[in-house]
Parts: C-alpha cells; structure tokens; sequence
C-alpha cells in the first residue's frame, strides 16, 4: 500500500462498502455474535501487515467491551425492534426516530474504533496480508468459527482493498 495508512473508521467505511464484506460482516455477527467492529480493526491491522496476538486482541476486547455492551448493542436493540414494534412502531412517524437511533448506533460505533484504532501500541510489520487475513481474524472472541464464517469474504476483502485502496492485498 503505498501512502499512510487510512484511519479505521475510513477504511472500514470503504471496506464495508465493498461487495460481499457488509453480508459476510453481518452474518458473523448474527449468527456467531461477533463484533463487526473487532473484525475490521483486525483486518485493518493485516492490511497494514500487522499480526495479532492472543493478548492484544484481550486488551482490545477489555477496552472496548463495556461500551460495546452498555452502548452500542442497547442502541442497536433499540434500532431492530422500532422496525417492527411496539405500537406505534413501525409507522412513519416513528421511522424518523429509528434513524436517529441509527445516527446514534453510528456515532457509537465509531467512538468503539477510535479506541480501537489505538491498539496495539507497538506495531509489527509481519507477513503477506492474506496470511495475516485468517491469522488474526481466527484470534477474535469466537475464533475459528468467526475466521470460517468470513473465509468466503477474504477474496472479497482483497478486491475490496484494491478497488478501495488502490493497491495490491
């Protein structure tokens, strides 16, 4: 990659946006409860050839934890349930709070990556992305199976990196 690396809330945004990486995202998240902001700050580490260890993503799981808990799954909760209920909900009138609590859940998840993107404190160059890819993302809270449940998106993610950063993964 050349040029200094995009801060995580930018490179998520991109990647995100790239084809195949929001369903595959979303589905390690509803079905294997993993957090979709872990996963692109591990992902965002191995673009930037940086491999994970076991104690690192602990630190990152401690630090951003509580929020994710107290804040920004209360606010997705909220999110879910105001597009089928209860009464009033879902009707037009309520659909401008459900985007507000939307803007709200957003908002919260980028605070999330801001202190993520802190972590590690030390970086180590280490390796091709694509074996940093499955490396790091095996290392999250559920492990082998978040790495499985994503193992379809990693050509995804490559092209996804191409077209987002311009340069080969």
């Amino acid at each position: 990659m050349s040029g200094p690396a995009p801060d995580l809330w930018s490179f998520s945004l991109s990647l995100y946006a790239a084809p195949g990486v929001a369903a595959a995202c979303l589905t390690a998240q509803d079905s294997q409860g993993a957090d979709v902001n872990l996963l692109l700050w591990a992902v965002w580490l191995a673009v930037q050839g940086h491999d994970l260890t076991a104690e690192e993503v602990a630190e990152a799981e401690a630090a951003v934890g509580p929020w994710r808990e107290e804040v920004v799954w209360p606010l997705r909760a909220v999110r879910r349930r105001l597009k089928t209920g209860p009464r009033p909900a879902p009707d037009q009138d309520t659909e401008s709070l459900r985007m507000q609590v939307k803007a709200a859940e957003l908002e919260a998840e980028k605070a999330q990556q801001s202190l993520l993107q802190t972590l590690p404190r030390q970086r180590r160059t280490e390796g091709a992305v694509a074996d940093l890819l499955h490396a790091n993302l095996s290392l999250l809270p559920g492990g082998a199976v978040v790495a499985a449940v994503t193992i379809p998106l990693h050509a995804d993610l490559r092209d996804g990196l191409d077209a987002v950063l311009g340069s080969p993964a």
